[in-house]
This record gives structure tokens, sequence and C-alpha cells, in this order.
């Protein structure tokens, strides 16, 4: 009897051990630390200014479980660099395209506005990965945008 109780969970734990490595791990960040290495990566026309979480939540329409680390111009351009943290991936994917449908507006916006930032709104890098997404309106956004597909997969 004592041999098929240890047979048994031997078994279980091998199922259980197989199980986990086949499921990709979804990255662990630190949103604040990974916001500071996306703005150093950036090339912006003006200085970015930090946003409190809770005017950041109401600005991009967010609920107050999604947390988010945002910096902003002064309104002179179109640039803003923002890492969200959602409670799961779909509801990540949802945010991506809500940022995706704010962006066409501010591009429609900007058009009358200041048509000069309208190529940085064409050239927006918006990216979801597991939990998390990424915008980032720049002057150059490439090197944010390597690293954002770099880290989040």
């Amino acid at each position: 009897m004592k041999k098929k109780i240890t047979a048994a969970a031997l078994a279980l734990a091998l199922i259980l051990a197989l199980t986990a490595c086949g499921q990709p791990k979804e990255p662990e960040l630190n949103i604040d630390e990974f916001g500071e290495q996306l703005y150093a990566a950036g090339t912006f026309g003006e200085q970015l200014y930090s946003l409190d979480e809770a005017v950041a939540q109401g600005l991009y329409g967010v609920d107050a479980d999604t947390r988010c680390w945002v910096r902003a111009g002064s309104g002179a351009t179109a640039e803003e660099l923002a890492v969200f943290e959602a409670k799961d991936a779909a509801a990540a994917a949802s945010l991506a395209e809500k940022l995706q449908a704010r962006n066409s507006e501010r591009l429609a916006d900007y058009a009358d506005y200041l048509p000069a930032e309208v190529p940085k709104l064409e050239n927006a890098v918006i990216i979801s990965g597991g939990r998390y997404v990424v915008l980032c309106v720049a002057t150059d956004a490439s090197a944010v945008k390597e690293l954002a597909e770099k880290t989040l997969g």
C-alpha cells in the first residue's frame, strides 16, 4: 500500500513538473523601472514630465486596478510615454486597442492643431505583451520599440 501511495505521489509530481515546463513564463516587470529604461532609450523633442498615477488613469480612461507609469510633454508636442500593467493579458489587449483608437483621434486633432506632430503620431509605438502595454509617441521611438519588444516578447 505504501509503495502505491509513493508511486502515485511521484507520478503526480512528474505530471505537475511537465505541465509547468510547457507554460511560457510571463515577464514580471517593475513598470516604474521599465518606464525609466524606455524613457532613456527614446528620442524626445522636449522633456517629458511624470504624471500622477490617478491623473494618468483618468487621462487614458483606465480603471484603478490598472497600474500606470506615464510621462507626458507640455502639450507643445504630442510626445508621451506610458507603461501599463493590467490585471491580465485580455485586459492588456483591450487597453492596446483603446490606445490605438485614442492615437487615431489625436492624429485627427493634431492635423489641424500642430501638423508637424502628425508624423510622431503616425509612428506611435503601442505594444502589448502579457499583462503589460507600452505606448510611445516620440521624435524617434525605434529604440523604445526594440526594447519593449525584447522585454515583452
